[in-house]
Parts: structure tokens; C-alpha cells; sequence
């Protein structure tokens, strides 16, 4: 697997370029971890959810209606994963960004994980699908190519379960999805993307050194990409006012009249 590093934004914009032009110039997608050593694999798999996963999914949809004005008919299955992955139920789905910028953020943003290096990675969703699904296209939703896999997300399927990964795209029904540009794989296994056949030729990574990480920080809030602004609530927007440092004049800096 073709990996690059880099030790600041500079750097990033050349692998981006570079990782883009190896993938015939086709517009890869964006996935940022602040630990290279994660898996891409969705947090489904990662928290040991999968033995309940149709347990908690239809609790889940039996409980939403009374706290959420908008869901989806019972009988449609992938906007259901999409509303539970955006309360961070944990889901097959597995989030990615049409953003490098956005990815750089999420892999350098938790100081906790200052010890760790942070990757980028890179998916040309076509290519993944062409693997899977032997078609060279991202799905939609309501594709039947989705079909199998989504329902089996509530209904278990022990004899011939779907297996496969899909890159899919989402209707942008929330502006938190608009300003991160979400896009997302569905999986039917633990299996993680670099892990595939062939997957050196629809994966790539850009590792950020654990070092390099508080400058990305600096570089990023320059650039107007915060928790704020990609996760456009009050309550956030709150969290990030707070941390902010001003230079307050107090009366005593007021220049004084004189006379004459």
C-alpha cells in the first residue's frame, strides 16, 4: 500500500496531489484517525456491537419516534443507519469526508491522542465497489445494492449474509453532513478496506507524525476548519468561545481627554 508523510499542511497538499494523480486523477475520498494503528472498520466492529447489532438498531427505531419529529418509514432501511450513525449509535457505516481538510481535522484534533500518529486516509469509492460489486460506480440510496446489506441490519441472516463493502452516497439531510462533505462505506464484515484483494490500487495513506500534530491544530484553525465550524450547533459553538484568548483593553488603556 502506498503510503506518504507529512509533517505539515504543505506536505499533506503534495500527497493529496500526488495520491489523486495515482488513482488516474479520479477524486479519492477522505477518512482522518488519530491513530494509525485503527482499522478501517466501522466502530459496529471496533466496540464488539455486531452479536446485538439488530437488537439495538430496532430498539433504537422503536424508541426514536417519540424523541425525533422526522424519521424515516420503518420499511426503509438506509436512512435509519444514517440517522443512528448521526447520534453515534455504533453502525455498519463508516464515515469519510469528499475533504481532505476536513479528514486532516479529525486525525490531528484529540490532543489526548498527541502520543499516537495520525493518518489520512485515501479511497477511490469506484474502484471499491468495482471489487465488490464487479461495477465500476458508487451506490445510491435505495439501490438495490444496498438492499441486502441494509436489511440485514435489522433482520440477522445466519445462512447467506451479504459480506460484501460498498461506497455509497448520502442524501446531505443535515447541515452538519453539508459542511463535512460525508460520504460513507456500508460494511457486511469485520473485514478492514486495506485488508481487501486488490485494495493497493483503491487505498492509499498519508501518515501525520504524533509530533507534527499540534501545528496541524494551529495551521487548521487558520484555515477556519474547527469543531464549530464542522459541527455547526450552539453547543459547540459555545465550547469553542469559551477557548478562545482575547486582548481586552480595560478602562485604564482608554486614552484620557485633556485640555486645551
Amino acid at each position: 500500500m502506498t503510503e506518504h508523510v507529512a509533517q505539515d499542511i504543505a506536505a499533506v497538499t503534495n500527497a493529496v496531489v500526488a495520491i489523486t494523480r495515482a488513482f488516474g486523477n479520479a477524486r479519492p475520498w477522505w477518512r482522518g484517525q488519530a491513530d494509525i494503528a485503527w482499522s478501517l472498520v466501522p466502530s459496529l466492529y471496533r466496540k464488539g456491537f455486531s452479536s446485538k447489532e439488530t437488537n439495538i438498531n430496532n430498539r433504537f427505531r422503536m424508541m426514536a419516534k417519540a424523541r425525533y419529529a422526522h424519521c424515516p418509514p420503518d420499511s426503509d432501511a438506509f436512512p435509519w443507519l444514517f440517522l443512528m450513525q448521526h447520534y453515534r449509535l455504533p453502525t455498519r457505516l463508516l464515515d469519510w469526508s469528499e475533504s481532505p481538510l476536513v479528514a486532516v481535522y479529525f486525525a490531528t484534533d484529540v490532543e489526548a491522542r498527541d502520543d499516537s500518529d495520525g493518518v489520512l486516509w485515501a479511497l477511490l469509492p469506484t474502484h471499491l465497489n468495482l471489487q465488490q460489486l464487479k461495477r465500476d460506480a458508487i451506490c445510491v440510496p435505495g439501490s438495490g445494492d444496498l438492499r441486502q446489506l441494509c436489511v440485514e441490519a435489522f433482520v440477522g441472516n445466519r445462512n447467506n449474509p451479504d459480506r460484501r463493502i460498498r461506497s455509497v452516497l448520502t442524501e446531505q439531510s443535515d447541515l452538519r453532513h453539508m459542511v463535512q462533505q460525508s460520504v460513507f462505506t456500508i460494511h457486511g464484515c469485520n473485514t478492514p478496506i486495506s485488508d481487501l484483494p486488490a485494495a493497493d490500487t483503491f487505498v492509499a495513506r498519508i501518515r501525520i507524525p504524533a509530533k507534527a500534530k499540534p501545528a496541524f491544530r494551529q495551521v487548521l484553525q487558520i484555515f477556519g476548519i474547527s469543531r464549530a465550524s464542522l459541527f455547526p450547533d450552539l453547543e459547540n459553538l459555545a465550547v469553542e468561545l469559551a477557548s478562545l484568548d482575547f486582548v481586552l483593553r480595560g478602562e485604564s488603556e482608554v486614552p484620557e481627554k485633556t485640555d486645551g
